[in-house]
């Protein structure tokens, strides 16, 4: 018999590596129902849960169906009890079983759930066994309507996917309830007791080890999952952080040239495909060759980290700020006029005075300073990417011969 789904992982966020020593722990243990791991075991009893209830129902509704349809047998082999049949039938099970697949379709039931189950599943086993008691002790012909009762237990127990619990109690309280009525029925002849007490007993028995050996499997089916889902999130998140790591700068801890030439390529394609525009601003430490000859190799790095974090936090949010090359940094502002782009690299000019970082080869200052150029264009696609780098380049050049310390914008090619 194909089961049902049983309950999986779809991602596991919320757990740690380290959970993966107990799945492998859960896994190797020589138990024939595998444990699970006290950190699992609530979320495969709800995922188990939402996974076989709508399988349930099902196999309730036809059983209830099925057990209705046997009715009809009574006008022939027992009409004695026909009336007490239609009562126990119609009047309690199928009402019973009717307002439990509803409520349970509409996820009313909570922590009812598991005794409603037990109850509406040992339900018809009882009807018949109260039905056999009151058949006629001169009544011949109602064996069959007796095996009727391991039948049920057969499809409730073999068909429908129940808990380990759910399951001993179903099939413990289905075959006393048989044996009892096989016991005290006085239809049933002395040399067929045994052999209906013990063929009930197998089934009984049956049920339990087949919904067992399923609880395994599925134990061992979600743990397989589980770790296969924690390994996925872990490779996700070590791809992201490689990710990460190939696109920021070492040094500085900033986008490096190759973010920047992606992020640029990509941001002048969508300016492109929206008639936007799209902004640019080069900075470049003054006199750095004379910072490094003075301070050393080793103060030119701090230097470029101090420069880096002060000019990252000056930008807008959405812009991209990156290390462009040597002791050159980038802004890359989708979408900025050049009034915003201008007042993006004054901020940045500015922020940098405040470190007030010496600079001995400076000139009058003794303080470090950038220069900036900046400029904006609304590209269309026959234009040259180049176009824009080349003329925030030729600007930050113009701030160069301007004195330095400055920023330079040119409105001549800006849209």
């Amino acid at each position: 018999m194909p089961s049902p789904r049983a309950a999986s992982f779809s991602h596991a966020p919320d757990l740690d590596y380290g959970c993966l020593a107990d799945i492998d722990a859960a896994l190797a243990a020589k138990a024939w129902l595998t444990p699970l791991p006290k950190q699992l075991a609530a979320r495969y009893a709800g995922a188990q849960r939402a996974a076989l209830r709508p399988h349930n129902r099902r196999v309730l509704f036809f059983v209830a169906f099925m057990f209705d349809l046997f009715h009809f047998s009574m006008f022939k082999s027992a009409p004695e009890i026909v009336p007490l049949s239609a009562w126990l039938r119609l009047g309690v099970m199928t009402p019973a079983a009717g307002l439990f697949l509803v409520l349970d379709s509409q996820n009313r039931l909570g922590r009812f759930y598991s005794p409603c189950l037990v109850f509406i599943t040992v339900l018809p086993t009882l009807i018949a066994a109260i039905l056999v008691l009151n058949t006629s002790p001169d009544n011949h012909t109602c064996m069959p309507d007796l095996y009727a009762i391991p039948l049920l237990l057969l499809a409730t127990g073999l068909v429908a996917r129940l808990t380990p619990l759910e399951v001993f109690c179903i099939a413990g309280l289905s075959v006393a309830a048989f044996c009892f009525a096989v016991s005290a029925a006085a239809f049933v002849p002395a040399t067929s007791l045994t052999s209906l007490l013990l063929s009930d007993t197998a089934v009984g028995l049956g049920a339990v080890m087949f919904n067992l050996q399923l609880e395994a499997r599925d134990r061992r089916v979600f743990l397989l999952r589980g770790a296969d889902a924690i390994i996925r999130t872990a490779l996700t998140l070590r791809n992201q952080g490689l990710l990460a790591q190939a696109q920021t700068d070492g040094l500085t801890g900033v986008a490096n040239r190759r973010c920047f030439d992606e992020t640029f390529a990509t941001t002048w394609r969508d300016a492109c495909a929206t008639s936007g525009r799209l902004g640019l601003i080069i900075i470049d430490i003054d006199h750095f060759k004379k910072f490094n000859d003075r301070y050393g190799h080793q103060g030119g790095d701090d230097c470029l980290r101090l420069v880096a974090t002060r000019a990252s936090q000056d930008v807008r949010q959405g812009d991209l700020f990156a290390r462009y090359g040597g002791e050159e940094f980038a802004v890359i502002l989708p979408g900025a006029p050049l009034a915003d782009a201008v007042a993006v690299a004054e901020r940045i000019r500015t922020g940098i005075l405040t470190l007030n970082l010496p600079h001995q080869g400076a000139g009058e200052g003794k303080t470090l300073t950038v220069s900036l150029g900046v400029a904006v264009i609304a590209p269309t696609a026959a234009d040259d990417p180049r176009r824009l780098i080349e003329l925030a380049d030729s600007n930050l050049y113009a701030a160069k011969r301007g004195g330095r310390n400055q920023v330079s914008a040119s409105l001549e090619f800006c849209a």
